[in-house]
């Protein structure tokens, strides 16, 4: 598959992405507004659609002969966007390359929660419509890369170059508000942090192992199948945030 040539300047860059943005709010039935809060699966439908005639040229139209499925993912809790495809992509008939992008609920949701500067490949997010469109772009990319290049790395030159010709996307990675950022501000709770909960009537104690949308609290119990370097045995307890309180 031929290679995209395409590059833009930030102008222009900047007027094809309003461009989008007003035939989004005329074409989806959920995006009206910058700070929407609705969405559905097919909304990314839409924006791919924009996106290959404005931005692309119709390259995946006359191209892609393949199928992408979009999603819109309540899991993805650290990543605000992902693209799979098969390994072997280059050995598979182009009719049958299949992609699954998944764009993360959890950023879209908790970009108004935290009052901070928010920033996508090194372009700042000034709104959920931004965040939303800004990781599109990026997966997009893989995408692209992954068809071009049957393989795909946003570290490496190739994805760097791809992004910043088409995009003007200048860095590869997103300062995006995360779960755990917003539960610490609702909370006070971190990884790390001892906690208290009550379990089967008793209070239980132990530490935050992760946080998503529940605290993972490894408690010491000398029954625990969970062993840690230095020979303590632990519990895993998945308990919810209003659950705990800090420990002594």
């Amino acid at each position: 598959m031929a290679m995209i040539n395409i590059k833009y300047d930030i102008d222009t860059i900047n007027n094809k992405r309003s461009t989008i943005k007003k035939l989004l709010f005329e074409g989806s039935k959920n995006i009206k507004t910058e700070n929407f809060s609705q969405i559905a699966d097919k909304d990314l439908y839409i924006l791919f659609e924009l996106y290959d005639e404005i931005f692309l040229k119709s390259w995946f139209k006359d191209n892609f002969k393949g199928k992408i499925i979009f999603k819109l993912s309540k899991q993805l809790s650290r990543a605000a966007g992902n693209t799979r495809t098969k390994k072997n992509i280059a050995d598979i008939r182009p009719e049958n390359v299949e992609f699954e992008v998944k764009i993360s609920l959890n950023h879209l949701a908790n970009f108004n929660k935290i009052d901070r500067l928010k920033y996508v490949g090194g372009i700042e997010a000034v709104s959920v419509l931004d965040t939303l469109m800004l990781v599109f772009e990026h997966e997009l990319c893989h995408v692209i890369e992954f068809l071009i290049c049957f393989k795909s790395s946003c570290s490496k030159k190739p994805f760097k170059d791809l992004i910043f010709n088409l995009f003007g996307q200048t860095e590869t990675t997103h300062k995006l508000v995360s779960a755990n950022e917003v539960n610490i501000q609702s909370y006070g709770l971190k990884p790390g942090d001892r906690v208290k909960f009550q379990f089967n009537g008793k209070i239980v104690t132990g530490f935050i192992q992760r946080i998503n949308k529940r605290a993972t609290v490894m408690c010491q119990d000398k029954q625990g199948s969970y062993v840690d370097k230095s020979g303590r045995h632990y519990k895993k307890f998945y308990v919810s945030l209003e659950s705990l309180t800090k420990a002594d």
